[in-house]
């Protein structure tokens, strides 16, 4: 008679625990991280707080029932959600690649359906991970209340068939966090403003027209064309607004600071061939395209022609306090295929190099990939994490942190002028500086082309601007800016 209550007993104890588990526990915790977080406390805090408390949960509930003497009748309707989260956690690190604020982790919160309110939370607070690490600890918290109530009540399982499956899962749990954090410390960095190097800044300065602080370049000798109508609008890096700026202000007539907007813009390199092929601007001026910028040109049935209206250098950055004033061509490429990593390999002090990179698509990494790495890989870039309203946190290619172990890289004008900053040096490459002569000759191994770029067959008056451009006068203002003409301007 008693050994056919016993299955009965275990079927009920399977059928309660399971219940708690699956709807108990997330109920209890959701509503504990929802009073915690009114604490001011952060979201990280309640959450991992709201998790504990299924540890005294755990060995009431261990004190309360007649426990299973089998370790799976006991442990398993807490264990199955428990694996199934490290489960999805695992898979959530392959597909996002180690990143906590992968999207990955918004899709599996509907896996995890009773914890959506909680995965709501973070993601309104970014904190994506919290969706599968809250469930994890609370379920581990409260296996674990379960086998100290157990030993309390003095029904110990062997070590076989008790602890070390237990251990198995916190050691499965520690190694997901080990590598996680990790990734993290690899591949994320903080930014600090006060030593961020932007390659976005105000262009206040240099706005058409405007009548106090202009930064912009007159021309040294009356303007041979004007524009009075049918103005072509022009557009590109952030780096050329200064050329194209200056020309507009001084041919464009008819025009006036309040009425210039729709002719003019910076979107960017990215930005501007997007507008360039949705037929937005006509004329852009910025680094050669990359390939995905071709393909999307062909796609609408588009050639992109590219006129070369400047020779700039593509040069690499780093703290005036570092040592290492040269790198050469192979070692560039090998520090950012991930071959040398220290500063001491190339002549420096016991320093990590911390390499950042551009975004995909920037006229910076187009150039780096193309002139720079060429068939060689590069490393993952570092990034960042930023604010993006309501939608939390996501994660994005990092700004160069100009830092003692810091290499980066950008075009001559930019860095030297137009966002001039004493903290930073341009190194040699091969033994040879990015000095304006050395563009001119050709010495210099990363000397570029700026480029007027049109889609299609240009207007008259387009035609008219980039021929001007490549005039006596046109080249001259390109030299006063402060790039290297293409074409001699005496």
């Amino acid at each position: 008679m008693g050994s056919q209550e016993k299955p009965v007993g275990n079927k009920r104890y399977i059928i309660e625990t399971s219940l708690m588990a699956i709807v108990g526990l997330p109920i209890l915790m959701q509503v504990a991280v929802f009073t915690i977080v009114q604490l001011s406390l952060s979201e990280l805090l309640a959450s991992a707080l709201a998790s504990l408390i299924t540890l005294p949960i755990g060995y009431l509930w261990a004190k309360k029932n007649n426990l299973p003497s089998s370790f799976f009748a006991r442990y398993l309707p807490v264990l199955i959600p428990l694996i199934y989260c490290l489960l999805l956690w695992s898979l959530a690190m392959f597909i996002g690649k180690g990143d906590f604020t992968h999207s990955v982790f918004e899709y599996f919160m509907l896996l995890i359906f009773p914890f959506l309110g909680t995965s709501l939370i973070a993601i309104f607070t970014g904190q994506l991970w919290i969706t599968i690490l809250m469930p994890l600890i609370g379920y581990l918290c409260f296996a674990l209340g379960l086998a100290i109530g157990t030993k309390k009540l003095g029904k110990n399982m062997s070590v076989t068939r008790g602890r070390l499956p237990v251990l198995g899962l916190c050691s499965a749990l520690l190694i997901l966090t080990a590598c996680q954090g990790y990734q993290r410390e690899t591949h994320l960095v903080t930014e600090n403003s006060a030593l961020t190097v932007n390659e976005t800044i105000s262009l206040w300065d240099y706005a058409p027209f405007k009548k106090e602080g202009s930064r912009l370049t007159a021309l040294s000798s009356p303007a041979t064309i004007n524009i009075d109508n049918e103005w072509p609008r022009v557009d590109g890096a952030t780096a050329a607004y200064p050329i194209y700026a200056s020309a507009v202000q001084a041919l464009y007539q008819g025009l006036d600071y309040n009425s210039v907007d729709p002719y003019i813009a910076s979107r960017r390199t990215p930005e501007a061939y997007k507008a360039l092929i949705a037929g937005k601007t006509d004329l852009i001026f910025a680094a050669q395209p990359s390939e995905q910028q071709k393909k999307l040109a062909a796609e609408n049935g588009l050639t992109l022609t590219m006129v070369p209206l400047a020779q700039e250098a593509f040069v690499f950055i780093a703290n005036k306090d570092n040592p290492v004033k040269n790198l050469s061509v192979e070692q560039i490429r090998a520090i950012y295929a991930g071959q040398i990593n220290n500063w001491q390999e190339v002549g420096g002090e016991n320093w990590d190099i911390i390499g950042y990179q551009r975004p995909e698509g920037s006229g910076s990494q187009t150039t780096m990939l193309a002139k720079v790495m060429q068939e060689t890989k590069m490393r993952q870039p570092l990034e960042s994490e930023v604010a993006a309203g309501m939608g939390g946190l996501i994660r994005r290619v990092a700004n160069y942190q100009n830092t003692t172990n810091a290499l980066g890289y950008s075009f001559r004008y930019y860095a030297s002028q137009m966002n001039h900053n004493d903290q930073l040096q341009l190194l040699s490459v091969n033994g040879i500086a990015p000095t304006p002569e050395n563009i001119r000759n050709g010495s210099y191994p990363f000397s570029v082309n700026v480029y007027m770029i049109t889609a299609g067959q240009p207007t008259p008056n387009t035609q008219k601007l980039m021929d001007w451009f490549l005039s006596p006068q046109g080249q001259k203002l390109v030299e006063d800016v402060g790039y290297v003409p293409v074409r001699p301007t005496k």
